[in-house]
């Protein structure tokens, strides 16, 4: 996780170094196809170890702003993405996040009217996780990382293809009843998330 930090970190810093007075802004939509993978340990009076994997679908949307710069552009965005619940016989698991993303367009100077992007992001990730009438939730930081490729329509619309790999926020909880019982669960909510999207650009 700390190398994604780094990542978006450095990418934040670029990006407005680029220009502070641009305003270009645009607002997108995408559905993605997610592998999602949700691992549980369970370490105390009793050992356990599960794995829920499951594919499902789910949403986001965002508004951002784009800043031209040498070779491509810059653009930083605030994102919301929302699943489907992930199930598993009796478990279930739900996810959501809200992220500051940012991402560099290149200009591939030809005639077709596309670009290579690569970006990052972090933000608030919650998940929640349930069965057998129990249930674990927890707010934690998410980072997600990706890349993909923009198709121009027209100088307002483009099709966005990409893939990201995102961390809802990895977490633990603790039990006691003194004398009787001590669980500690650790939890790591991930996913492959495959991406299309339509972008409006002012």
């Amino acid at each position: 996780m700390k190398k994604f930090l780094l990542l978006a970190s450095a990418l934040c810093f670029a990006a407005a170094s680029a220009s502070a007075f641009e305003f270009n802004p645009y607002i997108s939509a995408k559905a993605k196809y997610s592998l999602a993978r949700h691992e549980l340990k369970v370490t105390g009076t009793f050992q356990d170890k599960a794995k829920l994997k499951d594919e499902i679908f789910g949403g986001s949307l965002a508004v951002g702003n784009i800043y031209n710069v040498m070779n491509g552009d810059f653009r930083i965005e605030l994102e919301y993405t929302k699943n489907a619940d992930a199930k598993k016989h009796q478990a279930k698991a739900k996810t959501q996040a809200a992220l500051f993303n940012v991402y560099y367009d290149l200009n591939l100077n030809t005639s077709v009217p596309v670009k290579p992007y690569v970006g990052a992001g972090l933000g608030w990730g919650q998940t929640k996780v349930s069965g057998n009438g129990q249930s674990i939730k927890d707010d934690t930081v998410a980072v997600q990382i990706g890349c993909g490729i923009n198709y121009y329509i027209n100088q307002n619309f483009v099709v966005d293809l990409g893939y990201r790999y995102i961390n809802y926020g990895d977490f633990d909880k603790e039990y006691r009843i003194p004398g009787l019982l001590y669980e500690k669960y650790e939890y790591k909510p991930f996913a492959h998330e495959f991406l299309l999207g339509l972008r409006y650009e002012f």
